[in-house]
């Protein structure tokens, strides 16, 4: 049951009581009328952020797998200065990185929409 306090109103007025911000909190699946609209929206934005992640997840994996490929070559060399294969495995570390941070936040997103 709602506990809400009343205020003394004018004789033949009637009073709409609301239910608190608190008690919305405890029902998951309400969404008001009036928001409905703003809730679909929002789940496609959430499908569309998907997509994107994983499109980019899609070119940093190629741009990991040719940093991997340039410096296999480059290790094959020796007519190259050390940085420049140094510099061949920071890319590739960097690459790897940024692909295993897309697949946390694809696997985040995945997550909270499963649970919506």
């Amino acid at each position: 049951m709602i506990s809400t306090t009343r205020q003394p109103q004018p004789a033949g007025r009637r009073v709409v009581i609301e239910p608190s911000a608190s008690y919305l909190d405890t029902r998951n699946s309400y969404v008001p009328a009036e928001f409905q609209h703003d809730f679909d929206v929002a789940e496609c934005a959430l499908d569309e952020q998907l997509e994107t992640l994983q499109r980019q997840y899609a070119t940093a994996s190629r741009a990991a797998s040719k940093a991997r490929f340039e410096l296999e070559l480059l290790e094959k060399r020796t007519d190259l200065h050390p940085h420049v294969i140094a510099q061949a495995k920071r890319q590739r570390a960097a690459a790897d990185t940024r692909c295993q941070r897309l697949i946390r936040a694809i696997d985040a997103l995945e997550e909270r929409l499963e649970n919506e």
